[in-house]
């Protein structure tokens, strides 16, 4: 499997992720690294930090405080969402968004935490226009439909190597590594491909409305002809006229 510094050499230069995973992924890498990071606060406060770390089980990640303390309370009482941009050691810029600054330690440090970003544009240039905060495709999907039991689910991420993430019913039993046959998975322009996954890992969430479901990482078993187009879904360049 690539990494993310692999991957970041033939991407080209102006993408906006959607992908959960490919977020992660990016996210891991700047902390790794201790990457700079900034954000304007409100008018009058410029946020400088590092990133620290990437907490995928509360689905969050990590900073420094800065160095200006103004800054740190204008951040951790500011009610909206704010625009982080980051730079790696290739010198690629990072933008996305925190929300939720929560105060807390780590090790005995003062740290913040922020919710995941549901984007993330990475691009080469400082002069970069702010990116659309869209939300993420859901794809409707009818899995296992060469099975004895269909049933209804939605394909909410793809990532550039083939993986990706269902949500299903609770009502649906399925076990880590089955693999569901000829599912049939709707594209936004209302064609089907049709591929089978393997189920990689399953867990119970929280959905936006207040309703639970279930989630399975998978992974393609073979390549669909159209893989490429949901991997645009998911991965934007913004460079395509």
């Amino acid at each position: 499997m690539s990494t993310p510094t692999d991957a970041k050499k033939a991407r080209p230069d102006n993408l906006l992720f959607h992908s959960h995973i490919e977020i992660c992924r990016i996210l891991q890498m700047l902390a790794h690294e201790h990457c700079h990071i900034s954000a304007e606060v409100g008018a009058h406060f410029s946020f400088k930090a590092f990133m620290l770390a990437l907490d995928l089980p509360h689905a969050r990640f990590t900073t420094s405080f800065s160095t200006n303390k103004d800054a740190n309370s204008a951040l951790l009482a500011f009610p909206d969402a704010v625009e982080f941009t980051a730079s790696d050691s290739q010198g690629l810029l990072y933008t996305f968004e925190g929300t939720s600054p929560e105060e807390t330690q780590i090790d005995g440090q003062p740290v913040i935490h922020f919710n995941l970003p549901k984007s993330l544009l990475l691009h080469n240039r400082r002069e970069h226009a702010r990116f659309p905060s869209a939300e993420a495709p859901s794809l409707r999907c009818i899995a296992d439909a060469a099975g004895f039991m269909p049933f209804e689910s939605y394909v909410t991420d793809v990532s550039h190597d083939g993986l990706g993430m269902l949500i299903y019913g609770l009502d649906i039993n399925l076990e880590q590594g089955a693999i569901l046959k000829d599912c049939r998975i709707i594209t936004p322009k209302g064609e089907a491909l049709t591929a089978d996954l393997e189920l990689r890992h399953i867990s119970t969430i929280l959905l936006p409305d207040g309703t639970t479901a279930k989630r399975a990482g998978f992974r393609f078993l073979q390549t669909p002809g159209a893989l490429t187009m949901l991997i645009e879904l998911f991965i934007q360049d913004m460079d395509k006229g």
